[in-house]
């Protein structure tokens, strides 16, 4: 069986090994396949932003909440009480270059009777760790305007330590392992996803979000990557398989 095949052009000769074409294929294929993901990722981060753009309160109790509203970050109001008279405070989190905490607070849709956290937003640290920040207490009877965010569902860390100081919780970061050792040091239920609040909200701290990770010119960087890679890969594999037919007259 042959493994490769020899086609004349004019002076020059393109030998084609079976093996090669096979690798070349996939990898074509491969390079291709991730700038149109990353076309497509740029569409959908477009439409976000297109959707975080509009004001309209696309629900009033946590019981019309799934996970596609989740995944638009879709926009809340609810009136609320608090479920517990703790804070809790997500360290490590970076904010214009200073290192501090993000304050949250379970609360009890009046509606709906569920429980969610509604990070309140961002508080510098101290320069010392074990000097813990005093928070004051929302409203018991809290109206809230934000938008829905998930919480993670990968774990993070399956060690991580969940600190009480008084009525302050302190916890490395907030994923669903986190979450699911809340639920059973309060024993109550809580949403999987948490209310970042909006800035005219009493009880706001800094509320200056990143709601994406990546804007869509930079996936639309990626792709443009991805697809001059396919290309340089064209013009070096026929540069490797093309040569001057030395059988060819002069």
């Amino acid at each position: 069986m042959r493994h490769s095949f020899d086609y004349k052009i004019g002076k020059y000769k393109l030998t084609i090994n079976i093996w090669f074409l096979v690798i070349f294929l996939l990898v074509q294929m491969g390079l291709n396949e991730l700038g149109y993901w990353q076309l497509s990722r740029a569409k959908e981060k477009q439409q976000r932003i297109e959707i975080l753009s509009k004001e309209q309160v696309i629900s009033n109790h946590l019981g019309d909440i799934d996970s596609q509203l989740i995944a638009n970050f879709s926009h809340v109001q609810i009136e609320s009480e608090l479920a517990l008279r703790k804070s809790f405070l997500i360290e490590n989190t970076i904010q214009n270059g200073e290192l501090g905490y993000h304050v949250l607070n379970l609360v009890k849709d009046k509606v709906s009777d569920r429980i969610v956290l509604v990070n309140r937003g961002w508080i510098a640290g101290k320069a010392n760790r074990n000097e813990i920040p005093q928070i004051e207490l929302p409203p018991s009877f809290w109206s809230i305007k934000g938008r829905v965010y998930p919480i993670n569902s990968q774990v993070l860390s399956d060690k991580a330590e969940i600190e009480s100081f008084g009525n302050v919780v302190r916890v490395p970061v907030l994923d669903s392992y986190i979450v699911k050792k809340l639920e059973e040091r309060f024993h109550i239920e809580i949403e999987p996803f948490i209310i970042r609040l909006e800035k005219e909200n009493a009880s706001s701290f800094d509320v200056d979000w990143e709601w994406l990770n990546m804007s869509p010119e930079k996936h639309l960087g990626y792709a443009f990557q991805w697809f001059a890679l396919s290309l340089t890969f064209l013009i070096v594999s026929l540069f490797a398989l093309i040569k001057k037919d030395k059988n060819s007259s002069q």
